[in-house]
Formats: structure tokens, sequence, C-alpha cells
């Protein structure tokens, strides 16, 4: 209510995002090991809500595979539904603008190609730069998982297990 009364000229605009994302696997216990994962697909729509002063929020429902291979053809992949829900700053340079953004996201999965050990919801916070160029953004992001990933029966073996992804992509803006 207080962002609909005190931005009488905000718009919101919606976008597609397609891209890389590399995640990391980071489990802990007895031990502590960290797995670096392979590149995988990320894509869904996007939305646009701008504020006052070059401010905006930027929220969508992003499909993506985490994929990791633990040798002798042993591979995992995992399929989540991310929902970000970040603050941006435009800074307009020229025709063009620089960006950046933060916020918190929530990750859910959809399904996975074996028995992965891993909870249904994932959560954390996320960090994302880049450029305006007409109706495309080019992106670089990061999400930090902050929610232990590992199921109930890891859990009560003292198993911690988080999830962080690097993204590269573009979107576009209708």
């Amino acid at each position: 209510m207080v962002v609909g009364m005190s931005s009488a000229s905000a718009q919101a605009v919606w976008g597609a995002r397609v891209g890389l994302s590399r995640p990391t696997m980071s489990i802990s216990g007895d031990w502590t090991e960290s797995i670096d994962g392979k590149f995988g697909l990320e894509l869904g729509p996007v939305l646009y809500y701008s504020l006052k002063s070059n401010w905006y929020i930027n929220t969508g429902a992003m499909f993506s595979i985490k994929t990791f291979d633990f040798g002798e053809g042993d591979n995992l992949s995992v399929y989540y539904l991310s929902v970000p829900v970040y603050a941006g700053y435009n800074i307009p340079v020229g025709k063009v603008s620089l960006y950046a953004q933060a916020g918190p996201y929530a990750g859910f999965k959809l399904g996975e190609s074996e028995d992965s050990g891993t909870s249904s919801l994932d959560a954390g916070l996320g960090l994302m730069g880049g450029i305006n160029v007409k109706r495309f953004k080019i992106e670089v992001g990061y999400q930090i998982g902050m929610a232990n990933l590992a199921d109930s029966e890891l859990k009560d073996w003292g198993v911690k297990m988080k999830l962080n992804s690097l993204f590269l992509g573009v979107s576009y803006v209708f």
C-alpha cells in the first residue's frame, strides 16, 4: 500500500531472462567439501516494477538446472524454480545505464535425476549487476545459499548442505 501511494508514477514491465548458471555445493559435517557443478541453463519471466528516483523491484520465476559430476559416471541434476525479490538502482551513463540489485530469493526443488538427499526448499541472498542497452540487460549475478539443503536423515547425522550459484545472462524487456 505504501509503495502504491508513494509511487503514483510507478510502472511495471515484463521481460524474459536466459543464461547460464554454475552451481557450487558446500557440504559439511565431520568433513568439509566443496563441489563445483557444471554450467546449466537458467530461464524464465521477469518483472521490473519501477519506483521513484531510479529505484526498482525485480522479481521473476527462474527455472534452473543444477548439475554435479561426482566422477565415475555419477551425475546429479536438480531442477529448481527460484523466485527472487531484489531491490535495484539504475545509474544512467549516456545512452545506457548500469544497475545493481540485491535481495532474498526462495528456491523450490521441482525434481532431480536421482535421490540427492536434499530438501525441497532453498533460500538465500542474491546480488546482481549489469548494463541496460535499449531493451536488453546484460547481467552477472551470484546467489548465496543460506538454507541447509540436507534432508532430515542427513541432518540427523550433522550434515549441512548449501548451494551457491554464479549466473551470466541476458534479459529482454517487452
